[in-house]
């Protein structure tokens, strides 16, 4: 087909473009693609029809064709990049971007979307440099100044990141400059910001809003979809509850078996529940508990157990497991940068059981002569695992807490499972990244939120995997082994 043929239908397909018929505009640019194979043109238009009808898997496999055809284009690799972070695919969008700034090394926008795919990919280092040279090149780059205290603070420098906040004009409030405060010991400037970002129902808006005072009716507190939020403010709840007639807290269903068992709970309501806001005489966002009371590092001190486990589920999991019995047993949680293979420093340790706190695929399970009947698979130690069953219900995290409850410790990283322990007042090492969020402080071994648990950091250039040895020398102290 000539020439004219293809460029009839590029035509056709911007037509389709214009009265957004995004659907018809791929396939005309497909058709074109069919004749004219490696035309750039058509591929691009492609992909830029297929990511405004929402489609961006499929424009990754257009730009993706683009940028092989035609490597070395600045402005491909950038559209891949872009497309690439739409579907998550976080490092594989870093890269895209990488080859783009390569590209075009003196464009302080590109430096700048390098940035944030490798904040958005965990890279917070990166982050930082790549914000850093876009900074250079224009000291004026919007998402650059944005994006660079955020940078900062997931790369645990809450000073630089509150300096570089300040520096961007960035005087509202926001989470990341919350946590860096935070860090950073400044208590009232953190959870007031905390505070006035909490997501709050529309519901919410119709009660007075709490100010922290006795109250002689109840108090709804709205409590987040995350979990992790949940456990990090139930400390203050009980505060809370000091000073009201009644605490009613709102979650999400699946968490309200595990809200109800929290301490100062009075009542649980679901999230989606219109009569919330007709239950209570004033409402507080969860988060924004902490900033209301005036609480301070030495204030947010739990006097005992901020969660009871079931005692039904506890003592299912306990006869499961046979715990109690024999050797102790440890909790194991892994996950962000501690994989099942970086275990080996528990290898040869035969008198400690170790289980695992995590449900998991059925493919990492296999039928063994542990007590539960199961293990996991791949791992040079080996950890008993309570069962398919585990977790395997609608309410979350109920059979976590009950089982850790007859667990004679834990050794996890940074999640639910350690901080479910911290709020059980557990036994436990908490295997922290060097830059860890703010309740774990930034140095020390210990935290007043969670009392029961000592603190092991991971060197600049170490790996979680190294920590190990120690905190099972620490959990041997902790029960008198």
């Amino acid at each position: 087909m000539t020439e004219t043929v293809v460029d009839q239908l590029l035509a056709r397909a911007a037509a389709a473009e214009a009265v957004h018929k995004w659907i018809e505009a791929v396939a005309l640019y497909e058709v074109a693609l069919v004749r004219s194979p490696d035309h750039v043109p058509a591929m691009l238009g492609a992909a830029a029809a297929a990511r405004a009808n929402g489609d961006h898997a499929r424009a990754v496999v257009f730009l993706t064709r683009a940028d092989r055809t035609e490597p070395g284009r600045a402005d491909i690799a950038a559209a891949l990049g872009e497309a690439l972070a739409a579907t998550s695919r976080l490092l594989e969008a870093a890269a895209a971007f990488e080859r783009a700034r390569a590209a075009r090394p003196l464009d302080a926008g590109l430096a700048a979307r390098l940035g944030l795919a490798r904040l958005a990919a965990g890279d917070a280092a990166g982050a930082v440099s790549a914000f850093e040279a876009a900074l250079r090149l224009d000291p004026a780059e919007p998402s650059a100044l944005g994006g660079l205290g955020s940078a900062l603070a997931a790369a645990g420098r809450p000073l630089a990141a509150v300096e570089a906040f300040r520096r961007a004009g960035q005087s509202r409030p926001r989470a990341d400059r919350a946590a860096a405060l935070l860090s950073l010991g400044d208590m009232a400037g953190g959870f007031a910001d905390l505070d006035a970002v909490a997501a709050r129902p529309a519901w919410a808006s119709r009660l007075p809003a709490w100010d922290g005072g006795p109250l002689d009716g109840p108090l709804v507190v709205s409590a987040g979809a995350d979990p992790l939020d949940l456990v990090a403010f139930a400390p203050a709840l009980p505060l809370a509850r000091s000073l009201v007639a009644e605490l009613i807290l709102v979650a999400p269903k699946p968490l309200m078996r595990f809200a109800a068992a929290l301490a100062g709970v009075g009542r649980v309501i679901a999230d989606n529940d219109d009569s919330a806001g007709r239950a209570a005489a004033a409402a507080a966002p969860l988060a924004g508990l902490p900033h209301r009371l005036g609480l301070t590092a030495g204030s947010f001190v739990p006097t005992g157990p901020l969660l009871a486990a079931e005692p039904l589920l506890a003592d299912r999991w306990s006869a499961r497991l046979e715990l109690g019995r024999g050797r102790p047993a440890i909790g194991l949680a892994w996950g962000g940068g501690l994989g099942p293979d970086d275990l080996v420093p528990l290898a040869g340790i035969g008198d400690l059981r170790f289980v695992a706190l995590e449900r998991l695929p059925s493919a990492m399970l296999a039928r063994s002569s542990a007590p539960s009947g199961w293990e996991v698979v791949g791992t040079p130690v080996r950890v008993e695992h309570p069962g398919p069953d585990f977790e395997a219900g609608v309410d979350a995290r109920v059979d976590c807490a009950a089982l850790l409850g007859g667990l004679d410790a834990v050794i996890a990283v940074d999640g639910l499972p350690l901080r479910l322990a911290g709020l059980l007042g557990r036994p436990g090492v908490a295997l922290l990244p060097a830059a860890a969020g703010w309740i774990w402080w930034l140095e020390g071994e210990k935290t007043p939120v969670y009392p029961s648990l000592s603190l092991l950091r991971q060197p600049p250039q170490g790996s979680f995997a190294g920590l190990l040895p120690d905190a099972v020398r620490r959990v041997r102290d902790r029960i008198r082994f």
